[in-house]
């Protein structure tokens, strides 16, 4: 099967031990791969959401650490915080990883705020700056080449949704789609990372249909007194992409908390060749298990 480009980036989450460090030479990689528990069919509950996730049995699925370690597999960084579990399409070689927020019930009255021309070219400026250090761990530098599809909001599921496309120096064009999906307390953010080819494979919908807030927890379910996120619904997608706008919608102190937490200096997914981690699973004569 051909190998395809991947990506991704972070959010807010799982607490990792201090002294752990994101492995950084293709042994300690190999060695983080062979030690995940995947998991198929299985009925989860996500440990920093308590939110439950069932994916079809065709689909791989990583729990809590196992996640954030191919997470920092990929990236050669500390997993952001937040990051909990994580789904795998082998027929596509696509990935979606799901992070948790827990900010407060995030208002959506300032929506027709958003900008999402002037957010994309501030993304592709941080990314830029941030090619050095993808270099230094190793990783071939991404371009940000412009919107497949422009933020929106979708309020009957209470989703927003965006994907734009990049460039791997190496080895071409990759998507990075995303969907926030809004709770009573803060949201849930899945990122789908794949080839551009594989854009339509179903598996970002098929991540949002297998996962479900737990009982009470829906953005419907909020209650006068419940607590309420410091910034608004335009707010929040300027503060996941780190961009400039957030100072705007009154997220300055917001903004930084994020770039603290969430690594959004990277602003887009660091790549790898996810085709050589299937080499990896190759060596070792068995696929994911």
């Amino acid at each position: 099967m051909r190998s395809f480009l991947l990506g991704l980036v972070g959010l807010l989450a799982l607490t990792i031990p201090a002294d752990a460090k994101p492995p950084q030479t293709e042994e300690e990689r190999s060695a983080a791969l062979k030690s995940l528990t995947w998991r198929a069919g299985e009925a989860l509950t996500l440990p920093s959401s308590r939110a439950s996730l069932k994916a079809p049995d065709n689909i791989r699925q990583l729990l809590g650490p196992d996640a954030i370690s191919l997470w920092e597999v990929l990236n050669a960084l500390e997993a952001p915080a937040g990051t909990e579990a994580a789904l795998y399409d082998e027929k596509n070689d696509t990935l979606v990883f799901y992070q948790k927020v827990a900010d407060g019930y995030v208002r959506l009255d300032d929506w027709d705020e958003v900008d999402a021309d002037a957010m994309l070219k501030e993304v592709s400026a941080n990314t830029e700056a941030a090619n050095a250090r993808r270099k230094g761990a190793g990783i071939s530098a991404i371009h940000v080449m412009g919107w497949l599809e422009k933020p929106h909001l979708d309020r009957a599921t209470n989703t927003v949704r965006w994907a734009f496309e990049a460039n791997d120096e190496r080895d071409g064009s990759l998507v990075n789609s995303i969907a926030l999906v809004l709770g009573r307390d803060g949201f849930e953010k899945l990122t789908w990372i794949g080839p551009k080819s594989a854009v339509n494979d179903g598996l970002l919908n098929v991540a949002r249909n297998s996962f479900a807030f737990p009982a009470g927890g829906n953005y419907a379910d909020f209650k006068s007194g419940d607590k309420v996120a410091e910034y608004g619904v335009a707010g929040l997608v300027a503060a996941v992409l780190g961009v400039k706008a957030a100072v705007k919608f009154g997220l300055l102190a917001a903004a930084v908390l994020f770039a603290k937490k969430l690594g959004v200096f990277l602003l887009i997914p660091v790549v790898m060749i996810f085709g050589w981690v299937r080499r990896m699973w190759s060596r070792k004569g068995q696929p994911p298990s």
